[in-house]
C-alpha cells in the first residue's frame, strides 16, 4: 500500500456506508483492542479507536496531528508538534502493532483495518473470500489391471516429483524467509539505545541540573558556565527563586519525556538538588546536563570520559584555544579568572583537545563538547543515560544524538552486531554560531 491521505484513495480499500458494514468494522475494532498487542496500552488502544471512529463518522477531514494531540492526548490547543512529537510516535506504534496483528495466521483472513505512512486515515480492506469449493469429480471408467499398474507407476513418480519440488521450495522460503524476518525483527538503532530503560518495569527518573545567578564585579548579572547555560537559554523556575534550570535542558527534557511516553511509559522529573542517592536505585535514571547538575559529574567521574576543570591563575591574559591574549587594558576584555573546562580521557590524560573557556572572548563562533553515555551504575544497578555538555549547546547536542536515529547509526558503526547490550560513552563536538548550534560529531566512542 502507498501513503495516501484518505481510505477511499487507497488501491482495493473498501469504505463501509450502511449501518451493518460500518457495524463489521466497529466489531472488529472492539476485537483487536481487546488483543494483547492493543489492550496493554490505552494509548494505542486509545488513537486506533478515535481514528477509526471518526472515519466511520466520515470526519477523516479531522485527523490531523494537532487535532488528535488535542482530543486523545489532552495536549493544549497551541501545543508545538515539534517539540512534542506524541502523535508521529504512537501513530507509528500502532501502524506496526496493526502488521504484527495481521501477520498471526489467526486472523489473516479478518477484515483487515490499515494505517499507511503519512496519513492519520485507516484504510479498511473486506475479507479474503473463501477458497473455491471444487467440484467433485466425474465418475471414471474401470481401468483395467495393467493400466491401473501403470497409472499407480506414474502416481507416484509424479508424486515423488512434487515432493522433491516442495522440498526445495521450503527451502528456499526457509532462507529467504529467515533473511527477512531477521531484518523485520531487528531493532532500530534508537530501540536499542532506549529498550533497556523502557523494559525495566520501573518508572525512569529524570535527574535535572539547575543554575545559579552569580554576580561579578562591575554589578553585571551573568549566567555561570557553572550551571550549563549557554547564550540563547531562558531560565525556567524549577523549584524556587534561586533554582532555575537552562532552557536547553528543557528542550531536551521535553523530547526525551515525549520518546518515553509514546512507549507508554512511566517517568518522575527532579532537580538534583531533591534526588537522593537511595531514588538513584529505584529504576533507570537519565541525567541531564554535567557541570550544573552534580549527579552527573559523580556518575561519570569513573569513566573513561569525564568532565574536569582549572581555573587560570594568570588573570592578566586570556586563555583560549591554546593562545594568550592580553586584557585589562584600553579597548580589552577586563581580566576576569580564566576556568578551563573540558573532557579528559583517561587512556590520554594529557590531552586538552575537548576544552571550552568559562568566560571566553566574545566570538560569533563556539565550539561546545558533550558526553552521551548509557551504562549499568555498578554502585546501584540501575541504567543510567547521560545527556551531558560543557555548556549549554552540549547538552541540547547530546540529547539530540539520544534521539536521532542517523545519530546513533555512527555509535553502531563497527561496535559489533550486539552493541545495544553493551555500555557505551560517546564524546560529542558541535559547533555554535552565533548562539545556533550545530549537528552533533562523534570525536570518540567506547564500549565495555
Amino acid at each position: 500500500m502507498r501513503a495516501v491521505v484518505c481510505a477511499e484513495a487507497v488501491k482495493g480499500a473498501w469504505h463501509p456506508k450502511t449501518q451493518s458494514e460500518k457495524r463489521l468494522v466497529q466489531l472488529q475494532l472492539e476485537k483487536m483492542v481487546s488483543d494483547g498487542l492493543f489492550a496493554a496500552s490505552r494509548r494505542y488502544s486509545g488513537l486506533l479507536r478515535y481514528i477509526v471512529e471518526q472515519t466511520l463518522a466520515e470526519n477523516e477531514g479531522t485527523l490531523k496531528e494537532r487535532t488528535l494531540g488535542v482530543e486523545v492526548f489532552q495536549r493544549p490547543p497551541d501545543y508545538d508538534t515539534n517539540l512534542d512529537p506524541v502523535v508521529r510516535h504512537c501513530a507509528a506504534e500502532v501502524r506496526k502493532r496493526l502488521a504484527q496483528y495481521y501477520q498471526l495466521p489467526a486472523h489473516a483472513s479478518e477484515l483487515r483495518i490499515e494505517l499507511n505512512p503519512g496519513s492519520y486515515v485507516p484504510a479498511f480492506f473486506e475479507p479474503a473470500p473463501s477458497a473455491p469449493t471444487l467440484d467433485a469429480p466425474a465418475a471414471e471408467v474401470p481401468a483395467q489391471p495393467e493400466q491401473t499398474s501403470q497409472l499407480k507407476r506414474t502416481r507416484k513418480i509424479h508424486w515423488l516429483t512434487g515432493l522433491a519440488a516442495s522440498a526445495v521450495i521450503i527451502v528456499l522460503i526457509l532462507v529467504l524467509g529467515a533473511r527477512d524476518w531477521r531484518h523485520l525483527g531487528k531493532k532500530s538503532a534508537l530501540e536499542q539505545v532506549w529498550s533497556p530503560l523502557l523494559t525495566s518495569g520501573k518508572p525512569i527518573l529524570f535527574c535535572m541540573g539547575g543554575t545559579m545567578i552569580a554576580t561579578y564585579p562591575g554589578g553585571s548579572q551573568l549566567t555561570e558556565l557553572q550551571s550549563g547555560a549557554d547564550e540563547d537559554s531562558s531560565l525556567q523556575a524549577l523549584s524556587d527563586k534561586s533554582d532555575f534550570v537552562p532552557f536547553s535542558d528543557m528542550q531536551i527534557l521535553s523530547g526525551f519525556q515525549s520518546l518515553v511516553e509514546a512507549h507508554g511509559h512511566v517517568f518522575r522529573t527532579q532537580n538534583y538538588r531533591t534526588t537522593s542517592s537511595s531514588q538513584l536505585r529505584e529504576g533507570p535514571v537519565v541525567l541531564i546536563g554535567a557541570l550544573n547538575n552534580d549527579w552527573t559529574l559523580n556518575r561519570t567521574s569513573s569513566l573513561r570520559f569525564h568532565f574536569e576543570g582549572i581555573e587560570n591563575p594568570n588573570t592578566s591574559r586570556w586563555i583560549e584555544g591554546g593562545n594568550q591574549f592580553p586584557c585589562g587594558g584600553p579597548g580589552q576584555p577586563a581580566c576576569l579568572p580564566n576556568t578551563v573546562y573540558w573532557i579528559a580521557d583517561r587512556q590520554h590524560p594529557e590531552s586538552r583537545a575537548w576544552q571550552i573557556i568559562a568566560h571566553p572572548r566574545e566570538s560569533d563562533v563556539l565550539k561546545d563538547y558533550a558526553i552521551a553515555a548509557r551504562f549499568t551504575d555498578e554502585s546501584t544497578g540501575q541504567v543510567v543515560l547521560v545527556a551531558a555538555g560543557i555548556a549549554g549547546s552540549g547538552t541540547r547536542a547530546a540529547g539530540e544524538f539520544l534521539t536521532d536515529e542517523a545519530s546513533l547509526k555512527q555509535l553502531a558503526e563497527g561496535a559489533g552486531a550486539d552493541w545495544g547490550k553493551r555500555n557505551f560513552e560517546v564524546v560529542l563536538s558541535t559547533e555554535v554560531v552565533k548562539g545556533v548550534q550545530g549537528k552533533p560529531k562523534v570525536e570518540a566512542k567506547a564500549f565495555w
